[in-house]
């Protein structure tokens, strides 16, 4: 059981990781325009496109669903860290 939560713990950490880290990315470009060019039609192309990716919604199509996804891997990592660290605890009482 132990190795099972520890193989969950990692996937769904790295997911959610790779997810937290896109919208961190994208809002920290939308909070600072002028690191993307500001200003020009190329670069109001490029805002849109990130400002779709960070608020879900790309060319009229939802990726609510990304962010959800994102949300629950964060749940089931926070939980399964925690078991995992109860449970490494109790067994180094143990020994």
């Amino acid at each position: 059981m132990y190795r099972l939560m520890k193989t969950i713990h990692r996937l769904f950490g790295i997911i959610g990781s790779l997810l937290v880290l896109l919208m961190a990315i994208t809002g920290l470009l939308l909070n600072h325009r002028s690191w993307i060019g500001y200003g020009s039609t190329n670069e109001l192309k490029l805002q849109k496109w990130i400002f779709g990716i960070h608020s879900g919604v790309l060319d009229h199509t939802s990726i609510v669903w990304l962010t959800d996804l994102g949300a629950v891997c964060m749940i089931v990592f926070s939980l399964t860290g925690i078991w995992l660290w109860f449970k490494g605890s109790r067994m180094a009482k143990r020994k």
